[in-house]
């Protein structure tokens, strides 16, 4: 149901001069305000930020600190256009302009080639395809909270240059979507490193290989995900220079969700592996997303659990632990905008001084054309 929303998504077809080109484009906008309400820890400074602090975006360190009022952190505006040359042949370019970062990031740029009806195969710049919402988690009016919880979608890298094979097709009742995808992700001075470190960074993700297949049937929807990659930092500030050998990463993913027009039940749960250059350095981090709401025609409350939960038992390593509750309340103003009312209680269980816990209370208008 989620992803049908994207198809309400009002677009003009154009006409080139060169007839045989069509364009097609479409975009949208979330403008967000948020702050931090209530903290049962005292003020204290870390990496530069003032917390307890709220991490919006682990990929563009987008933070509400204590004491402030935000914006910047969750509003952002999308541009995307496909450009058909012929049957079977497109390109597909999306910019998106982040608050968090304060920049313009190109996040799609792609070729696709239609090799049969159900066979595409796709070259250039892409998501990677690790969660559920991976496709459309800049388009606020394509879930029902105000962000994806970063307990799952918290990782270093969220774009691609590679190839995919994409496959999609219709057996008796369900409904069948898959890919296998490769490629490479280099991410200059890091968001995610700025959370952890003042210092500027550049990380690495290499070799990534990966496949993900979608089923659906009438109000059941389930999707597998499997991800392997070589991922490295810079071993200094300012460095081109990458840490050798790289870590190695793996990723086993699972979304469970059911939309009985009144209901809906949306789950999400993911395993990131992690085996340092220190043969003797293992870092399991199990994460998940488990939420009910109900309709009451355009209004849809929904409460939410989610929880990240790092379970090293390497000496010496200090585990990240948290817990993220939330409420959310959805009117939706028309097919193309939403408006939105979240409250969320983060609990830090980490075993180092991390960013505290807080209670954040955001809104936000969601916006496709």
């Amino acid at each position: 149901m989620v992803k049908r929303l994207l198809c309400l998504t009002p677009m003009l077809m154009l006409v080139s001069p060169v007839q045989a080109v069509d364009f097609q484009y479409g975009g949208f906008v979330t403008v967000g305000v948020g702050a931090i309400i209530d903290s049962k820890e005292q003020r204290y400074g870390y990496e530069g930020f003032d917390c307890p602090c709220f991490i919006t975006d682990f990929n563009t360190a987008g933070l509400y600190e204590r004491g402030e009022i935000g914006w910047k952190q969750d509003s952002r505006l999308g541009l995307q256009g496909t450009a058909r040359f012929q049957p079977g042949l497109s390109l597909t370019a999306q910019a998106v302009a982040r608050g968090a970062d304060s920049s313009v990031n190109l996040e799609w740029l792609y070729l696709s080639y239609d090799l049969s009806n159900d066979w595409t195969l796709q070259l250039g710049r892409k998501r990677i395809p690790l969660y559920y919402y991976s496709d459309f988690q800049d388009v606020g009016l394509a879930y029902i909270w105000a962000r994806p919880t970063q307990a799952l979608y918290g990782w270093e890298a969220s774009n691609y240059d590679g190839a995919s094979l994409r496959y999609s097709s219709f057996h008796r009742d369900w409904e069948i979507q898959a890919s296998a995808f490769v490629g490479n992700a280099k991410v200059k001075k890091s968001g995610f490193a700025r959370i952890y470190d003042e210092v500027a960074q550049d990380i690495r993700w290499r070799n990534i290989l990966g496949a993900d297949l979608e089923v659906t049937r009438n109000w059941f929807t389930a999707r597998v995900v499997y991800l392997q990659s070589d991922n490295s930092i810079t071993d200094r500030p300012d460095s081109a220079d990458f840490l050798s050998p790289a870590d190695k990463q793996q990723v086993f993913g699972l979304a469970l969700n059911a939309d009985f027009n009144d209901w809906l039940i949306l789950s999400e749960f993911n395993t990131n592996i992690r085996k340092s250059r220190d043969e003797d350095l293992r870092v399991p981090a199990p994460a998940m997303s488990f939420g009910v709401g109900r309709r009451f025609g355009a209004w849809t409350p929904f409460v939410n659990y989610a929880r990240f939960w790092e379970k090293s038992t390497s000496s010496g390593y200090e585990n990240e632990r948290f817990i993220d509750l939330s409420a959310t309340l959805r009117y939706d103003i028309t097919s193309s905008s939403a408006f939105k009312l979240q409250v969320n209680r983060f609990s830090d269980r980490s075993e180092f001084e991390f960013v505290g816990s807080s209670t954040l209370l955001s809104a936000n208008y969601n916006l496709v054309f």
